[in-house]
């Protein structure tokens, strides 16, 4: 979709956004970031809104691939699920804390990217897993898989809402990951939760 060069600068400029949030950096600051004038980013965007919906593309993109590969490796779903706490963890935790709202606010198409990106790809991801829990006999076979599978995705982008979890209280990376303990232990079976307990060494259950 991008070629190698957008892909990198594409990269540079997420990683701004997750440090300074997304409102308050303005196209002279990108420009500043890059090493490049104003007048030759214009000829790779249009404006800032369409160079956040394609920062929102490739980090989609990139994800998507990430996931598949992955999940692919994981000799089982409880293992899927490390693989996203390692792979996610340190992201969140140095991702400034207004930039999911600053999208939903400022950014709509961007936002509608991520929004149809979560009830299509991670939704068959997250229904994938539980599936796989279930057959493995990891997970409870008692649970509505479609529910389920929709509560944690809502539940996931809440972590993000200053109102319940505010930056300067909550390190974003320990509540993403009592979550995600929190979601495991609601759809764990015995047999799961042996193997938690073996996973995570001295971890209180």
């Amino acid at each position: 979709m991008f070629t190698e060069q957008q892909d990198k600068v594409l990269k540079r400029v997420e990683d701004l956004f997750l440090r300074l949030g997304i409102k308050s950096i303005t196209m002279d600051d990108v420009a500043r970031e890059l090493g490049m004038s104003k007048k030759t980013l214009y000829t790779f965007v249009n404006s800032k809104d369409d160079l956040v919906t394609k920062v929102i593309e490739r980090h989609i993109g990139q994800e998507m691939t990430d996931c598949k590969k992955q999940f692919s490796q994981a000799k089982n779903a409880i293992d899927q699920l490390f693989l996203v706490i390692e792979s996610n963890a340190q992201q969140m935790s140095q991702m400034k804390a207004n930039v999911v709202h600053d999208l939903q606010k400022y950014h709509r198409d961007a936002w509608d990217k991520m929004s149809e990106y979560q009830q299509g790809f991670l939704y068959q991801i997250v229904q994938d897993n539980l599936k796989r829990g279930v057959s493995e006999g990891l997970y409870r076979d008692d649970f509505d898989i479609d529910i389920v599978t929709r509560l944690h995705i809502a539940c996931s982008f809440q972590l993000f809402d200053e109102t319940f979890f505010p930056q300067s209280s909550f390190k974003r990376e320990v509540v993403f990951i009592e979550y995600l303990m929190h979601y495991l232990h609601g759809i764990l079976s015995d047999k799961g939760r042996r193997y938690l307990r073996k996973r995570v060494g001295k971890l209180s259950l």
